[in-house]
């Protein structure tokens, strides 16, 4: 997924001559804290909601106002990979998106790229989730998805991330299945630490087991 994919196409951009009061009142209005400066379809820069309070007078224009020179961006045909790192880095709340002759064309949301790892990230699909811990040199990509594979489980996401507490590697696993127990039998025969476990059961699964009890209840 590219940058240029994730545009919201609601979000106003501010111009030279808007003011600081309705600077703000665009923020509130979209729940952000930033807002691009475009003027002549050229971005040049993000005008920040701190900035503007500190402000002696709020009716001051944009293009005579004293903003600071803050101006991250995203290209294009950058991946969604690219606008994750910017948006953690520089705590952005908005991310504008921009041609290499810096022509600008929209920006991406935090909603936008939460969406986008959500979907990424198979957390719309009914599965259950496995964490392994693992010493960093052995962690095995290809071992990992072979017993996945041997157990009839489909991983649709796989996330690494390295515990500084630990000094171990933390491997998510986001699996088709909903019963893991014999996935986690063979993980923990192969000497894999499970460090954390969650099932959750379908719905209609969780209603006939509720059915199942009332009437088991009924009959005594």
């Amino acid at each position: 997924m590219l940058a240029q994919e994730l545009i919201s196409t609601v979000v106003p951009v501010l111009h030279a001559m808007d003011t600081g009061a309705k600077a703000l009142r665009l923020m509130n209005e979209f729940h952000l804290t930033q807002l691009p400066l475009v003027v002549d379809n050229k971005y040049l820069g993000l005008v920040e909601e701190d900035q503007i309070l500190d402000w002696e007078d709020p009716d001051l224009l944009l293009e005579s106002a004293p903003l600071n020179a803050f101006k991250p961006a995203v290209m294009e045909g950058a991946h969604f990979y690219e606008a994750l790192k910017l948006f953690y880095d520089l705590k952005l709340s908005v991310l504008p998106v921009i041609t290499r002759e810096g022509e600008y064309l929209g920006l991406i949301t935090k909603d936008n790229l939460l969406a986008i790892l959500a979907q990424y990230n198979g957390v719309k699909e009914p599965g259950g989730l496995l964490v392994l811990e693992v010493e960093p040199r052995d962690y095995s990509l290809s071992e990992i998805a072979r017993i996945a594979e041997s157990n009839e489980v489909t991983l649709l996401s796989v996330n690494t991330i390295n515990n500084p507490g630990t000094a171990k590697l933390e491997v998510l696993l986001k699996t088709n299945r909903q019963e893991m127990q014999g996935l986690v039998a063979t993980f923990e025969r192969f000497n894999y630490n499970i460090k954390y476990m969650f099932s959750e059961e379908l719905e209609e699964d969780l209603l006939k087991k509720n059915y199942d009890l009332l009437m088991n209840y009924i009959s005594m």
